[in-house]
C-alpha cells in the first residue's frame, strides 16, 4: 500500500479515532487492510502484549487498524 492510497483510505474513516497496527517482535511489512474495529484498555497487560484487545461491542473506543496479517503468515 502506497502513502496515496492509505491517506484516501484514512480520509474515509472516523477522523477522532485512534490508530492501532499488530504488535510483538521485530521487522516490518506492509499494511494489507485498514478497518475499523472496537477495543478497550487491556486490564491484564503484560509487555509481550498490546496496550489494547479488540471487543466486539460499540459501546467502546474506535480504533482504525493497519492490518499486515504477519501473524496469520507465520503460522
Amino acid at each position: 500500500m502506497t502513502v496515496k492510497e492509505l491517506i484516501n483510505i484514512l480520509a474515509t474513516m472516523p477522523q477522532d479515532a485512534l490508530v492501532v497496527t499488530e504488535g510483538y517482535e521485530d521487522g516490518y511489512d506492509v499494511v494489507k487492510d485498514v478497518s475499523v474495529i472496537c477495543v478497550s484498555e487491556n486490564p491484564q497487560r503484560n509487555w509481550w502484549n498490546g496496550k489494547y484487545v479488540e471487543l466486539e461491542k460499540e459501546e467502546f473506543m474506535r480504533a482504525v487498524l493497519l492490518y499486515s496479517g504477519a501473524k496469520e503468515e507465520n503460522r
